[in-house]
């Protein structure tokens, strides 16, 4: 038995130094390929590095275009408000003028329309030329006002009229004075 023991101690022995030579060589390897290994580490961390940079290069021109155009954006909003609200007034002022313009045109018009109609009745009909005639002589005013001597205002429900003192005569309504 003792042979076996001995057997079994070189074999583990051998087994040991089989185990140590596979290791120096794989560690022989390993060591071998570790220059290259980091050389390609280095290349890799470079580059790493690279992009990093330009990621921050590019992340700043883009922050830097972002307040640019921020406030490019908040100066053209607020000129673009400004020029809006002076466009409004100044639109509101021309249609209110032309209103005005319209309006008074119209009124002109119809004013003259009616002096035409009146200086075609004084100038056409008996009584138009009989009521000149009478304006000549101051006679219109007092005619329409009552002021005529044996004449007197009289008033009841159906409105004032102009009376003979006498009760015998003409007998005519007086218009309410109107103010131009």
């Amino acid at each position: 038995m003792t042979d076996d023991t001995g057997d079994f101690g070189l074999r583990e022995f051998e087994d040991l130094k089989n185990t140590v030579e596979r290791s120096e060589r794989a560690y022989s390897k390993a060591a071998s390929q570790l220059p290259a290994l980091a050389k390609q580490l280095e290349a890799l961390d470079a580059k790493s590095t690279k992009s990093a940079q330009r990621v921050e290069e590019a992340a700043q021109e883009v922050t830097k275009h972002i307040k640019t155009d921020r406030l490019f954006l908040f100066a053209a909003c607020g000129f673009g408000a400004i020029a809006l609200v002076f466009c409004s007034a100044f639109l509101g002022d021309i249609k209110g003028s032309r209103a005005g313009y319209a309006e008074g045109f119209a009124d002109g018009q119809r004013s003259a329309k009616e002096r035409d109609a009146l200086g075609e009745w004084a100038a056409s009909s008996p009584s138009g030329r009989l009521a000149y005639q009478m304006d000549k002589v101051g006679q219109i005013q007092a005619f329409g006002m009552c002021k005529i001597e044996g004449y007197k205002v009289k008033t009841d429900r159906k409105g004032t009229w102009c009376v003979s003192e006498s009760g015998e005569g003409l007998v005519w309504p007086i218009a309410p004075p109107t103010t131009p």
